[in-house]
């Protein structure tokens, strides 16, 4: 005699109305709904660029980094320093001069 497995016969039979079930619009109006995540997820996914559009933004941020070079020398209170470090130099160098002759 062969064994039987136990059949599950309940499994996938309840079905739901039509009428229960939410339409495509409904769906994409919730925010929270897979269908409406993968509406945005389509709609913010990355584009190739052109090899010309490429070329733009790496010279655009080539700018971009020597514009932030030169400003993150500036500022009052390092130009203050730099002058009092340059006069030092000049009064030593000035001494120095002075001493040799």
């Amino acid at each position: 005699m062969t064994r039987k497995k136990k059949q599950r016969s309940f499994v996938g039979q309840f079905l739901t109305l039509e009428s229960d079930k939410p339409t495509k619009e409904e769906l994409l109006l919730d925010p929270t709904s897979r269908e409406s995540l993968k509406k945005k997820a389509l709609e913010q996914k990355k584009k190739k660029k052109s090899v010309y559009q490429k070329e733009l933004d790496k010279k655009q941020e080539e700018k971009d980094q020597a514009a932030k070079v030169q400003s993150a020398k500036g500022g009052r209170l390092a130009d203050k320093i730099r002058a009092n470090a340059k006069a030092k130099t000049n009064e030593s160098e000035s001494e120095n001069k002075q001493a040799d002759s």
